[in-house]
């Protein structure tokens, strides 16, 4: 920053000109004009001052501050995010935090004034999401140098609402991304951490900010990484203290244990998992997770009946992160459908408005399944049954489509960079070095298969587990046509190379009954509607 080079992560470092115009765009993305505009850099001029005494960062600092005020006034900025009401939620934190370090001249005063006024006016106001988290906290920090307790009052009265109506009863936000739980529960710990130091009351609401970790500690996989649900980077999770979430992060060395190894939430997630390390290491557990709820919103994706699956130490089935927030081509692709672990149609879009039901979930000690109806293809009916044995760590997929017209069906199976796939034409398996699965399409007959992998019109076959970086990455279809199509398929996961047997195959109108065989050990599965049972046979 001394010498005009800022970097604002995610993003790389870059030059700019002494003399800032504010409407710079070095890297062409929206993400980085929010960052810019929310001075957050200055935070570290300031920590830096602090540590080492040397004013030549506090002074720059002021410059920057100061710039940024006298070129960008209220109404008539040269940029739109200039007044982005997260920007603007951001940069009131850091003009509170100024006001600790530079006289408060009458530009320092009026700025810190106007963000007051800006954020405090209910047309200015999100009302929803972690930007009116963020909103909240500005203003609540703002009124606080001020002594604005009307201000304060205000903050405090709209945290209360907004975790009540962003926050369900399990502890889960309503941002449907696993990298937004975590965020919004940090966002929400510090909001209740101010709002306490400034000797005010807490919000009953946030008895469900307590809920948060919880869900996070369902959502961490074997390895202790955050499932990558939504807008969500692939990153370590965190071992928040004293809760689930600590067990989970910390491979059982820390934290309360959960009491099962199994969460069904509300909002539209199921995690299951093969144990906390109690039979082997805890990285090597066998995790799965399966998608459903509301209509996609805020950071979520079109990622309905979508199912990912983690085994011996390796992710499987996989989603795909964010990439970008840039609207474009890739940011629909890494947001919509084929980007996940679903069945797609051709010819048809996905209705952005449309929400699925889970239909029924039931577990006991042998098995835990769950069903779920899809409408979001207009005229096109699917039902997905997933069910996961909790004795050989299988995982049997029922998809049942139809259609009055004749369509084609693509069922995707997304596999990281190394995956090397060897595809045929009703299963394929990975071959990695250690950490595989097995995709076995049980009902064979019409059924064909291909892997794409990096294709770019229309674009398939890609990761994206860092912000703005996306790698090429193989993706199995396995296509299907007609007017009614039933895909039934086996995951079976592995060290080494996975291997099953299939016996005494039935199918009927609503369900199917088979013998499957992992190693040396067999077990009945028995699918009708909403009854499912599964008995081992040695």
């Amino acid at each position: 920053m001394l010498v005009n080079r800022w970097r604002l992560p995610p993003h790389p470092a870059v030059t700019l000109a002494a003399d800032r115009s504010w409407i710079e765009n070095p890297f062409y993305d929206r993400n980085w004009q929010y960052l810019d505009h929310s001075l957050g850099i200055l935070h570290s001029l300031f920590r830096t001052y602090t540590e080492t005494g040397d004013t030549r960062y506090r002074t720059r600092a002021a410059v920057v501050l100061r710039d940024w005020v006298e070129d960008n006034p209220r109404y008539g900025s040269r940029s739109i995010f200039a007044w982005n009401d997260h920007a603007t939620a951001h940069r009131a934190v850091v003009l509170a935090c100024a006001s600790r370090y530079l006289a408060r001249d009458a530009w320092l005063q009026s700025a810190l004034v106007l963000h007051g006024k800006t954020l405090a006016d209910p047309g200015f106001y999100r009302y929803v999401t972690n930007h009116a988290l963020n909103q909240n906290i500005g203003l609540l920090e703002i009124a606080h140098v001020l002594g604005r307790s009307d201000w304060k009052s205000l903050a405090v009265s709209r945290l209360s609402t907004l975790a009540a109506n962003s926050i369900d009863a399990q502890g889960v936000t309503n941002e449907q991304a696993i990298g937004y739980q975590y965020y919004n529960y940090k966002r929400y710990s510090h909001a209740r951490a101010r709002i306490q130091a400034m000797g005010l009351a807490i919000p009953t609401s946030f008895g469900r900010v307590a809920l948060m970790p919880r869900f996070l500690a369902f959502a961490t996989l074997p390895n202790g990484e955050y499932e990558t649900i939504g807008d969500s980077d692939r990153q370590r999770s965190v071992g928040i203290p004293g809760t689930w979430a600590e067990f989970a992060a910390w491979a059982g060395q820390r934290g309360p244990r959960p009491p099962d190894t199994v969460a069904v939430y509300g909002a539209g997630y199921l995690f299951a998992r093969s144990g906390w390390g109690d039979r082997r290491a805890f990285a090597d557990e066998v995790a799965l997770s399966l998608r459903w709820g509301p209509a996609q919103a805020i950071h979520g994706h079109l990622d309905h009946g979508a199912v990912t699956l983690y085994g011996s130490g390796a992710r499987l089935l996989v989603d795909p992160g964010k990439y970008t927030y840039n609207a474009n081509a890739w940011r629909s692709y890494f947001v919509g459908r084929s980007a996940h672990n679903v069945v797609t149609v051709d010819g048809v879009g996905w209705s952005g408005t449309a929400r699925s039901d889970l239909l029924n979930t039931s577990r006991n000690s042998t098995m835990v399944t769950a069903r779920v109806r899809m409408t979001g293809y207009p005229g096109v009916s699917h039902v997905r049954g997933v069910t996961f044995s909790r004795r050989l760590n299988y995982v049997l997929v029922d998809d049942r489509l139809g259609s009055s017209t004749w369509r084609t069906y693509r069922q995707l199976w997304h596999l990281t960079e190394d995956a090397r796939p060897l595809v045929e034409s009703s299963w394929f398996r990975t071959q990695r070095t250690r950490g595989n699965v097995q995709v076995r399409q049980l009902i064979a007959s019409g059924v064909t298969s291909r892997t794409v992998t990096g294709r770019t019109s229309p674009i398939q076959g890609w990761l994206a587990w860092e912000f703005g970086i996306r790698r090429a990455a193989p993706v199995v279809e396995v296509r299907k046509t007609g007017t009614s199509v039933r895909f039934l398929t086996l995951l079976v996961t592995a060290p080494g190379s996975p291997a099953s047997g299939v016996s005494e195959l039935k199918l009927t109108s609503n369900g199917y009954s088979v013998v499957i065989k992992v190693g040396a050990k067999k077990e009945r599965v028995v699918v009708s509607g909403s009854s499912v049972s599964i008995t081992p046979l040695n």
